[in-house]
């Protein structure tokens, strides 16, 4: 669990990314899902008490440059994550080209991304709290931006685009206060703690 080294799309955002070296949610073993899973449970729960939504997303972009694998939290106000699903469905079924050899949307509300993309495939997948979400297999990754899901989530809160399209650095004391307020957020549902 950590936060992002640059300004945060929404006050809370988080990224949880395993210890070891995997490109993909798709590659990874049962128990980094697993793990993975159990994070995402805790900052819905941790999120909801504030009453926040959130939406987690991968994106896996181009298997090549094997880049770590990121599975992004972003908390929203809860009118918002109410619409999340109609946004993200519209956009993905305008993305990428207009005949794809793939299903352009695949539905994650039975089976998670590891079971409906195959392995080896670059994806884009979005799950609201605990519900699934979508998956969308990149046909083309020179026509897929990268900044694809915080592009629609910056849509959705009407944030200015050098947010969410350039990572925008954060000085050490902005840094500095956010990891300290998130801390305070997550002790009491810090899955890695044993309770006593």
């Amino acid at each position: 669990m950590c936060l992002p080294n640059h300004l945060s799309l929404t006050e809370g955002h988080c990224l949880i990314v395993p210890l070891q070296h995997y490109t993909a949610a798709t590659l990874v073993d049962e128990d980094i899902w697993n793990e993975i899973q159990m994070f995402r449970k805790a900052l819905v729960k941790m999120f909801a008490e504030k009453g926040l939504d959130c939406v987690f997303l991968e994106t896996n972009i181009n298997m090549k440059r094997r880049f770590h694998l990121v599975y992004e939290c972003i908390p929203l106000p809860k009118e918002t994550g109410d619409m999340a699903p109609l946004y993200f469905k519209k956009a993905i079924m305008e993305s990428d080209e207009e005949w794809s050899m793939n299903k352009k949307l695949i539905d994650l509300s039975t089976k998670d991304v590891r079971r409906s993309v195959p392995k080896g495939l670059p994806y884009f997948s979005v799950d609201f709290g605990l519900q699934g979400g979508f998956a969308h297999v990149i046909e083309d990754h020179n026509k897929f931006p990268h900044y694809f899901g915080k592009e629609i989530i910056g849509g959705m809160l009407d944030l200015e685009p050098r947010v969410w399209r350039k990572a925008i650095r954060e000085n050490f004391d902005d840094q500095r206060k956010k990891v300290l307020q998130f801390a305070q957020w997550w002790k009491p549902f810090d899955v890695t703690k044993a309770k006593e």
